[in-house]
């Protein structure tokens, strides 16, 4: 094989893997305030023993840098992004392929908006199967993410 259609064949894998793993982004809207549904979903996290890695305060770094890009302007209220991990889906999702690290570790972002701080959204981005193999895994991972959602619109 000469090295020209290897550069071709790579090239053609990374394609198939970009357009294979495109994802969707689920938005839920609740009609609660936002600290209640933060704590029912660490509440919910927590219940089932997975780990919270880290709390990203996205609202916080906005506002506080809002000044310094032009045409910024405050959207959120409150908005945090909460990474967590279950080990034992992680686990699953590298075996059936290396690639999948890049779910690992899951997300759920949480915000109020300035002019509606009364709703409050939680979005995750659905995953999708990098490959057959990985469709077990990830379909697991989409279900525990769905039913931390669920929780927290309690």
């Amino acid at each position: 094989m000469n090295s020209t259609f290897k550069h071709f064949l790579f090239i053609t894998f990374i394609l198939l893997i970009k357009t294979s793993s495109a994802n969707t982004v689920i938005n839920t809207a609740i009609n609660n305030p936002y600290k209640d549904v933060r704590s029912n979903l660490i509440d919910a996290i927590e219940e089932k023993a997975l780990n919270i890695s880290k709390i990203y305060h996205a609202s916080d770094m906005l506002n506080r840098t809002k000044d310094s890009v032009q045409n910024a302007k405050n959207i959120y209220q409150k908005a945090e992004i909460i990474e967590f991990c279950s080990a034992k889906i992680s686990h699953q999702l590298v075996s059936a392929n290396h690639l999948n690290i890049s779910a690992c570790p899951f997300k759920i972002a949480l915000y109020s908006l300035v002019d509606n701080p009364n709703k409050t959204h939680v979005v995750y981005t659905k995953l999708t199967p990098l490959d057959l193999k990985s469709a077990p895994p990830t379909t697991q991972a989409n279900k525990l993410i769905q039913s931390l959602v669920e929780s927290a619109a309690w």
